[in-house]
């Protein structure tokens, strides 16, 4: 490939992360200005310590965010690893500035959304504080909207190989260096912010509905990164050897489907036998458990969900995402 191309493919990978970044930055913003924010729900996170200096001292949140990311981003780049690079920097600051750009008392200075904003936040005829202006007066559509939008937002930046920072950090440090795993040091570090959230505001519902947000903007994250589970995968195992083959053959013919061998071992017999793993549409579960059972009654057969699977029969994925 010559330096030209090269040069060109960098431009247009380069383009496209940023392009992604700025999309998940702005679903993000919108879900958490417009809909979690005012209810004072906090689903971990940088932004969620932000809250609580927006709501106390009516410091901006993208400023806040900002200020507490630029530390922790310089302690993964020197404690961790370079991995918290570029993205993370662009990440943490678009979104941070898209939180504070789409807030809807900023929409309503530069009148925009002016009579939607008013229609739910007007009480008596008089405008609220412009701390609780949201899009609903329903804390239950405000947290299950904000939660979806946040989530396919920062499912969008990490697609685009980058972060919103904050608790990725603490978290990467904490596998480092003490080798507690990737969940449990994220189910740590949001407990307490969340906790601290509700002392502060002394209401245990915005610990309630804060570990809801937590829930749901979590799972659309892996939704946008992952998609939904529509391919399995299965370990079939035969003491037949027969069985195997014909197992085998019919996966081919009447599912077009690939099968690998693996090679395991019965523990009380110590004899050696093959275990087929394929993988499948989910759809075809019925077809392959009616083969293995038709072909071997005594089979055992272990099914699970399986994610981004590439390669014949699936789809196909380029290495630059």
């Amino acid at each position: 490939m010559s330096e030209g191309v090269m040069r060109k493919h960098s431009f247009f990978s380069l383009f496209r992360q940023l392009c992604g970044i700025f999309a998940g930055s702005l679903v993000y913003g919108i879900g958490l200005s417009w809909f979690l924010v005012p209810f004072k729900i906090v689903p971990g996170g940088v932004g969620g310590l932000s809250q609580i200096l927006y709501h106390m001292f009516g410091w901006s949140m993208g400023i806040s965010m900002i200020i507490m990311n630029l530390p922790l981003w310089i302690i993964g780049i020197v404690f961790v690893g370079r991995q918290f690079g570029f993205g993370t920097f662009v990440g943490f600051f678009v979104s941070a500035l898209m939180t504070d750009l789409v807030a809807p008392a900023r929409l309503y200075r530069w009148n925009l959304m002016r009579d939607l904003i008013e229609k739910y936040n007007t009480k008596n005829g008089v405008l609220t504080s412009p701390f609780t202006w949201a899009l609903t007066d329903d804390i239950f559509v405000a947290a299950i909207a904000g939660s979806i939008l946040m989530g396919i937002g920062i499912g969008l930046i990490f697609k685009s190989r980058a972060s919103t920072g904050g608790t990725d950090i603490p978290v990467a440090l904490m596998k480092k260096k003490f080798n507690i795993s990737i969940g449990n040091g994220y189910l740590i570090i949001e407990s307490v912010i969340i906790l601290f959230t509700g002392f502060v505001f002394r209401d245990i519902n915005i610990i309630i509905w804060s570990y809801f947000a937590l829930f749901l903007s979590s799972r659309f994250a892996d939704i946008m990164t992952e998609g939904f589970s529509r391919v399995k995968a299965a370990y079939i195992i035969s003491m037949d050897d027969g069985a195997v083959e014909r197992i085998k053959e019919r996966i081919y013919d009447e599912m077009d489907r690939g099968v690998t061998f693996l090679r395991g071992m019965g523990s009380y017999s110590r004899k050696g036998i093959k275990v087929i793993y394929v993988t499948f549409h989910m759809r075809q579960t019925a077809v392959l458990k009616r083969i293995a059972l038709e072909e071997d009654p005594k089979v055992f057969m272990v099914m699970h969900d399986v994610h981004d699977v590439v390669g014949y029969g699936f789809k196909t994925r380029s290495l630059e995402m």
